[in-house]
């Protein structure tokens, strides 16, 4: 028999944010510290925590959360060399700003991300959290960010049938052990979206506007929507491996706006203006009446460098473009307003003028050539299957990756000295050529270059997030002739 006892506070509830950084251009860290400052985010997840970024912080008062990426996990096993990273990235910088955890890892376990499964997370944790304890800092949890597939949903999606996969339960046990011990809270990361799409259920489920006529019946308790379900579904796990005091915080929420089925700016505003309200009135779940839930939204802007498992999708969480424009109307209080959030200040775009496809159709294969490898070195998901800019013709497709890959180079073709050059196939324009839904964009001035020998974190967005090396221009040019001539 399980007991559903639970004795965690729900005073400190909070809305924030994700904060990933894998872009081509990025607004700099004083901005975003302004922009989460003008929309009263007051909590943020930190996935590249170079000085300058931490440095932004100073004085906000904004609680921040900071990680380790999967393929670091190895390393951190050691005491010391954990005793060395919080030294670096918390004790350094906490007389000015404030932490809440320590994520390890980002969905370890998750077959859907990765081939590998980094069993050693859970040591990892155990190992952070002691040196947290040992430095007075036990206020600060440890935890592992997990995406739902680690649990083993049967075909009725009953929550109460829900457990831990059977490859990983004696370890996720083990985990949450560690988690009741330290009293700190479980990591999960859901997207109602792909939960719907996936499982071809009606997609109004994936709401909370109780517009669907879909519903899932387990015991006394009826589900009208995709979080709730998944939300008690953990809980039933975590009660299957005695941890039903476990807190669970969501580590990422949100719904994409482009490149997927139902990714549009309506159904993400229509998404948030119920699901935030929901949040903050403290309702709770059928398994957890009357509980405030902490979520972190995923994301606070569009990044077009992520890896793509999942797809195209995974480059457009954001709330905001790339550039600090809002997508759609947002109200980070949930109080439920229709109100578009704070746009970035400061922000100098280019210049504008696009790059075009000139029409030269005389050899296809050339042109074909171009349009990938301009794809490749940049992000063309928008013109995927279901995505903004997919009802283009096949000249405008080219156009398109022309100027992405024109914009993500500041506006120069890297293929000749001449701008937008494109072997001879491409032409600058000044008139905006954005057609509907689809706009063609122009970047920022006012972002971080990426600059040559420069570490940024990256992520496959519900995936790991790695370090990545920024090449040298040369060596884009260098790779990129290579390409065209052996596809020749």
């Amino acid at each position: 028999m399980i007991l559903w006892s639970y004795n965690y506070s729900c005073a400190d509830a909070f809305i924030g944010i994700n904060w990933g950084r894998l872009s081509s251009q990025r607004l700099v860290p004083s901005m975003v510290v302004d922009l989460l400052l003008q929309n009263g985010i007051e909590d943020v997840r930190i996935f590249q925590q170079a000085d300058n970024v931490l440095e932004a912080f100073y004085g906000s008062g904004i609680r921040a959360s900071l990680g380790l990426s999967n393929t670091l996990l190895a390393d951190y096993t050691n005491e010391t060399k954990t005793s060395v990273w919080i030294r670096d990235k918390i004790i350094k910088y906490e007389d000015v700003m404030k932490f809440r955890y320590v994520t390890i890892g980002t969905n370890p376990f998750s077959p859907t991300f990765q081939s590998k499964i980094y069993y050693e997370a859970v040591d990892v944790v155990r190992t952070m959290q002691t040196q947290l304890n040992r430095r007075n800092r036990s206020h600060i949890k440890a935890t592992i960010p997990h995406y739902i597939d680690v649990l083993n949903l049967t075909n009725t999606f009953r929550p109460s049938e829900a457990d831990f996969r059977d490859d990983i339960k004696e370890k996720m046990i083990e985990y949450v052990t560690t988690l009741k011990i330290n009293d700190s809270p479980f990591f999960l990361s859901m997207y109602p979206i792909h939960f719907v799409n996936n499982n071809s259920l009606d997609f109004d489920f994936a709401f909370m506007d109780r517009r669907s006529n879909y519903s899932i019946k387990d015991t006394n308790v009826t589900y009208t929507n995709a979080f709730e379900l998944l939300y008690d579904s953990c809980h039933w796990a975590l009660a299957k491996a005695n941890a039903t005091s476990v807190k669970i915080v969501i580590a990422a929420i949100g719904w994409p706006t482009d490149s997927y089925p139902g990714a549009n700016v309506t159904n993400a505003e229509r998404f948030f203006r119920t699901f935030l309200p929901y949040i903050v009135s403290g309702t709770g779940t059928p398994m957890r009446p009357n509980q405030n839930i902490d979520v972190f939204i995923n994301n606070l802007s569009d990044e077009n460098r992520m890896l793509t498992p999942l797809g195209g999708f995974q480059r457009h969480w954001g709330v905001y473009k790339f550039n600090g424009e809002p997508k759609y109307q947002i109200d980070f209080s949930g109080k439920g307003a229709d109100i578009y959030p704070s746009m970035a200040k400061g922000v100098v775009s280019m210049p504008k003028r696009w790059c075009m496809f000139n029409g030269n159709v005389e050899d296809p294969r050339k042109v074909e050539l171009l349009k990938r490898m301009a794809c490749n070195e940049t992000d063309c998901s928008s013109l995927d299957e279901g995505g903004s800019c997919s009802h283009l013709t096949y000249e405008d497709k080219v156009s398109y990756a022309f100027n992405r890959y024109f914009q993500a180079r500041g506006q120069s073709s890297e293929l000749s000295n001449e701008e937008c050059d494109m072997d001879g196939l491409g032409i600058v324009v000044s008139k905006d050529p954005s057609n509907g839904i689809c706009e063609f964009p122009v970047e920022i001035l006012s972002a971080e270059q990426a600059v040559e020998g420069a570490t940024f974190g990256s992520i496959d967005n519900g995936g790991e997030r790695v370090h990545e090396r920024i090449s040298a221009s040369v060596g884009v040019l260098a790779s990129t002739l290579l390409w065209i001539i052996i596809q020749i």
